[in-house]
């Protein structure tokens, strides 16, 4: 009996030591110089925001700003612009890119400097076709593969097809969705109006990257899957979901940005298995020049866009859904709601 409760005991403090939170001891590192430079060479203005990284165990999105770097900009010709800061570690380019040179970034800071490779102006590139197809999103709410923790949810999958110019394309792909909803407010004595409202939502996951595919002949890039929308989102009892507005906008890079997003999607991909891909693994085009040891995150983009918007809205079982091209250009706020006025926007089936 003596050795039973002996035992017990034992058993009791190993399972009580599990309960610990494990917290190894990680090496502090001095911060790293975190470069976000993704010009738009259709803009006329546009910003390179330059911060430092976060130690592992702090719980700051970024890190501190860095507000006191030389940032130039400089193209194959040696002219050199100077981006001055303006607020919270953002460096301002007031000058349009000249398609017919080629520019890399160089930033000076603690010593150090910092270089990217020349990068040219990518060939501005041209959806032929968005088309879409009733599909089933089948998600697990956890790890389990428990049927009850599976989430099916009903929608259209929204495909591109691109052709090939005089360069293979590379394309990121970004997008806002706004929804439209109805509901009424009066009524007895006073007359019904209706209410017109909108939200904005956007895209959640891993960078939406495209090219030609691998050891393949085809100069076309064919049913590359965009995005996925719900038939109907939800709101309160009384709201009237009335259609999705698709604000679409494709960002043609030169292969070394794209080669960068896919090891950054290779990352966001994995499970922390052992051979899974390490931060530091992102190829970057930048690197610091006065010190091969010091590390860098961040990468030097030069991109074209085109914008592109769609209506799409689910009828019925029988009727399908609707998705056709919108041809105006109008601002649509962030969110907002109209008392029996139709916003200028508004799209109809």
């Amino acid at each position: 009996m003596k050795r039973i409760i002996t035992y017990s005991f034992l058993l009791f403090i190993l399972l009580s030591g599990c309960e610990d939170v494990y917290r190894p001891d990680i090496e502090e590192v001095d911060n790293v110089l975190v470069i976000d430079a993704r010009i738009s060479a259709d803009e006329d203005f546009n910003f390179v925001h330059l911060y430092e990284s976060v130690a592992y165990y702090d719980n700051a999105s970024t890190g501190p700003a860095v507000t006191n770097a030389d940032v130039r900009l400089i193209d194959s010709n040696g002219d050199e612009y100077v981006l001055p800061h303006y607020s919270e570690g953002q460096y301002g380019l007031n000058q349009t890119l000249d398609r017919d040179l080629q520019y890399k970034l160089k930033i000076d800071y603690r010593g150090d400097v910092y270089e990217s490779s020349f990068e040219k102006v990518p060939e501005k590139l041209s959806i032929d076709s968005v088309y879409g197809f009733e599909e089933v999103e089948i998600r697990h709410e956890s790890g389990d593969n428990d049927i009850d923790n599976i989430d099916r949810t009903e929608g259209v999958r929204l495909y591109a097809d691109i052709s090939k110019n005089d360069e293979i394309p590379y394309c990121r792909f970004t997008a806002r969705f706004v929804t439209q909803y109805n509901y009424t407010i009066g009524g007895g004595s006073a007359a019904p109006k209706i209410v017109y409202g909108w939200k904005t939502l956007y895209p959640q996951g891993t960078f939406n990257i495209a090219t030609l595919p691998e050891y393949s002949a085809t100069e076309q890039i064919r049913k590359h899957p965009l995005y996925f929308l719900k038939n109907r989102v939800k709101y309160v009892e009384d709201y009237f979901f009335t259609g999705w507005i698709v604000i679409l906008h494709q960002h043609a890079l030169p292969e070394n940005a794209y080669s960068y997003y896919q090891d950054l999607n290779k990352q966001l991909n994995s499970e922390g298995k052992i051979f899974d891909p390490l931060y530091v693994q992102a190829r970057s085009n930048i690197e610091c020049t006065s010190n091969a040891s010091q590390k860098i995150l961040g990468n030097f983009e030069i991109s074209v866009s085109t914008e592109t918007r769609y209506f799409l809205r689910y009828m019925s079982e029988s009727d399908g859904f609707i998705l056709r091209e919108i041809d105006e250009r109008i601002d649509i706020p962030f969110s907002g709601e109209l008392i029996d006025v139709v916003p200028d926007f508004w799209q109809y089936p």
